[in-house]
């Protein structure tokens, strides 16, 4: 099989299975129902501790903060800004919101350019802007490329933002199997990017729960369960292990 046939095959593969997706929970309101203020505060919250650390735990800990610390406030930023920064940083032991001190802090950081610019309402960074736009306007109040990408994917599947495309998320899961499958090795997060790009150009996104979901659950770092798993005839790391 050449290049290009194991680059098809696995792309159609993974389109296939989109429906095995990320499921976004209390965000995945039908289309004709858009956030609440409230609702896109929370969003956004979790999606920035979601960073090299497990997603559920990341999310668990958003809801943690938000429900049982602040007690569920109608205006989250305004919420955590009201606490000078120097004592939002001395609680990053205290939260355990993030195994990273700069993560509980850019919370911090990120929700006094929301209360600035947006008066408090993350659905200003993308309501009436197109994904592209709205990724650069994350870039810019300092989430993150990944986060960024993520975030922007996620508004799509929710139905907030409406884009051709996007990229996906290069984290730890999609970096693991783009890498393995493609390369027979762990990749960067930036190649994993362009090499989600090159697997379906039209829209990169459409692979990305699919790839958190085989990356999460049998993918792992040691010992892989792959089994009869449906990428296994095509992923160049398991014909290598079957080989070796």
């Amino acid at each position: 099989m050449d290049a290009t046939d194991h680059h098809q095959g696995i792309a159609a593969l993974l389109v296939a299975n989109r429906d095995q997706g990320t499921d976004w929970g209390e965000f995945a309101l039908p289309e004709n129902r858009p956030w609440s203020k409230k609702t896109a505060n929370r969003f956004l919250l979790c999606c920035l501790l979601d960073y090299q650390i497990p997603s559920d735990t990341a999310w668990g800990n958003g809801y943690r903060l938000i429900d049982d610390i602040l007690g569920d406030p109608d205006d989250i930023w305004r919420v955590i800004t009201s606490i000078p920064k120097t004592e939002w940083i001395t609680k990053h032991g205290i939260y355990r919101l993030h195994r990273f001190p700069i993560a509980h802090q850019r919370l911090w950081k990120i929700g006094a350019e929301v209360c600035r610019e947006f008066g408090g309402d993350a659905r200003l960074i993308w309501q009436g802007n197109n994904a592209e736009s709205a990724l650069t306007t994350l870039w810019r109040i300092g989430c993150g490329d990944q986060l960024s990408r993520m975030v922007v994917g996620a508004l799509r599947d929710c139905h907030e933002i409406v884009a051709a495309s996007s990229d996906v998320k290069g984290d730890v899961y999609v970096r693991r199997v783009l890498g393995r499958a493609l390369m027979g090795r762990d990749t960067d997060a930036e190649t994993a990017v362009r090499l989600a790009a090159r697997l379906h150009p039209d829209d990169p996104w459409q692979l990305d729960a699919q790839l958190w979901q085989v990356g999460k659950n049998w993918c792992s770092v040691k010992n892989p369960r792959c089994g009869s798993r449906y990428l296994v005839p095509h992923c160049c790391y398991a014909q290598q292990e079957r080989s070796g």
